[in-house]
C-alpha cells in the first residue's frame, strides 16, 4: 500500500514493512493519509477450466485419481481434506446470537412502538485484521452480523425531518440500553453521529476506546498529520488525545 501523508510524504506499508501502521491504515477513516496505490493478493488461475464447477468431494476425488497409490500425494490430499472439514465445522456451529438479537430487536420495536420502515437489514461478514474495523478480530473463523434499521427522510418538510431524526435517535438509545452490551454490539463508523448532548459524548468516547486502539491511532495521526490537514471535527471529538499519548510522542 502507498499512503500519501501530510508529514512524511508517500510511504509504503505492508504486512512485512511496518505491519502495525499498515493494518491501522487499512481502515484509517481518512485521517492517516490518502491511499494512492494498493497491491492485492490473488489466487492463481487454474489450468483446468472445470475446477470452479467442482464440489469439494469431486475435487478431492479428481486429485486422488492423479496418483492414487502415491503415499505422499495421498497424505497431502488427506491433510487438505482434514483442514477443510475443520474449518467447515467451525462455521457449522454458530452461537445463534445473531438471530437471537433480531428476535429481541423485533420484540423491542413492538414494545416501544418504533415505526421502522421495512426492511430491517441484517448482513454477515468475515472478520477483518484491521484493528480500526468494526469487524476486527484475531479469530480466523469469526463471523460478524451487521444489523440496521433505516428511517428515511423522504420529505422536505423541516418539522417532519426533525421529528424523524429525533425518533431515530430515540430508537438508537433504546437499543443501546437494552441490547448492545448483551450482544457486544458497536456502531458502524458510517452510522456514528457526534452527540448534540455534551453529556453523552464522554460515554461514546469510552465506547470507542473500549473497542478500538484509540491511543495507537492517535499516535499515528500525530506522526503522519501533526497539523491536522486531513482531520475533521468528528475524528477529533471521537478520539481526543490523552496526555500520556503526547508524552509518548
Amino acid at each position: 500500500m502507498k499512503l500519501v501523508t501530510p508529514a512524511k510524504g508517500t510511504i509504503e506499508l505492508s504486512n512485512e514493512k511496518d505491519p502495525e501502521l499498515f493494518y491501522l491504515a487499512r481502515c484509517g477513516l481518512g485521517g492517516l493519509g490518502v491511499v494512492a496505490e494498493v497491491t492485492l493478493q490473488t489466487e492463481a488461475e487454474s489450468n483446468d477450466p472445470e475446477i470452479d464447477t467442482l464440489s469439494f468431494t469431486e475435487l478431492r476425488d479428481r486429485l486422488l485419481a492423479r496418483d492414487p497409490l502415491g503415499k505422499e500425494h495421498v497424505i497431502r490430499i488427506n491433510e487438505a481434506e482434514a483442514e477443510y472439514w475443520k474449518k467447515s465445522e467451525g462455521l457449522s456451529k454458530p452461537t445463534m446470537k445473531d438471530l437471537d438479537y433480531m428476535e429481541n430487536l423485533l420484540q423491542l420495536i413492538e414494545k416501544e412502538d418504533i415505526p421502522p420502515p421495512p426492511p430491517i437489514e441484517q448482513h454477515w461478514t468475515a472478520r477483518r485484521k484491521s484493528p480500526m474495523s468494526p469487524v476486527s478480530s484475531s479469530g480466523e473463523d469469526d463471523i460478524f452480523s451487521l444489523v440496521g434499521i433505516i428511517m428515511y427522510l423522504r420529505t422536505s418538510d423541516a418539522r417532519q425531518r426533525k421529528e424523524i431524526t429525533e425518533e431515530f435517535f430515540s430508537y438508537r438509545s433504546v437499543t443501546q440500553t437494552s441490547l448492545w452490551d448483551q450482544y457486544s454490539a458497536y456502531e458502524h463508523w458510517a452510522k456514528i453521529e457526534v452527540p448534540q448532548d455534551k453529556d453523552e459524548l464522554p460515554e461514546l468516547q469510552a465506547r470507542m476506546r473500549e473497542r478500538f486502539p484509540v491511543d495507537a491511532y492517535n499516535k499515528a495521526l500525530m506522526e503522519l498529520d501533526p497539523n491536522k490537514v486531513l482531520s475533521n471535527a468528528k475524528l477529533e471529538k471521537l478520539f481526543p488525545v490523552l496526555e500520556h499519548v503526547h508524552q509518548a510522542k
